[in-house]
């Protein structure tokens, strides 16, 4: 069954790059012309794209439950986390780049979060880092 699958998606990826490669060709020999085609069609590619995205965790958290919850759990220790940022992150809107660019208290406060979140994941990964090798003398 897994070399049927392999085989099919095989398949399925050389159609897709041999479709790409084709409108690259006309784009690149024709121009302009092909625009609007090349765009519909990295169109396409996003929308396939989101879709297996989405679709594959989904049959993986079917087919898998146990690890599945593993999943869930990481994914609410970032919402955990995104929520912590969040209250970190001010909205201050004083400046003329907050005016020119339109960006309101709340927007503001979001990009905050998602600083502070970045932040927060650097951190964490750095002191895992740091962890793994000081614990590394002691075993």
């Amino acid at each position: 069954m897994k070399d049927k699958t392999a085989t099919i998606l095989k398949i399925f990826l050389a159609v897709l790059l041999l479709i790409s490669l084709a409108l690259f060709v006309l784009f690149y020999i024709g121009g302009e012309q092909y625009t609007n085609t090349v765009l519909t069609w990295a169109y396409i590619l996003f929308a396939l794209a989101v879709v297996i995205t989405i679709l594959f965790p989904i049959a993986y958290f079917i087919s898998n439950p146990k690890k599945g919850i593993k999943m869930l759990i990481g994914l609410v220790g970032f919402a955990i986390l995104f929520v912590i940022a969040y209250s970190m992150s001010s909205g201050d809107v004083t400046g003329g780049v907050y005016e020119k660019f339109d960006i309101t208290e709340s927007t503001s406060r979001i990009i905050g979060a998602m600083l502070n979140t970045t932040f927060l994941l650097g951190a964490i990964a750095v002191l895992s880092v740091i962890y793994a090798g000081i614990s590394g003398f002691f075993k």
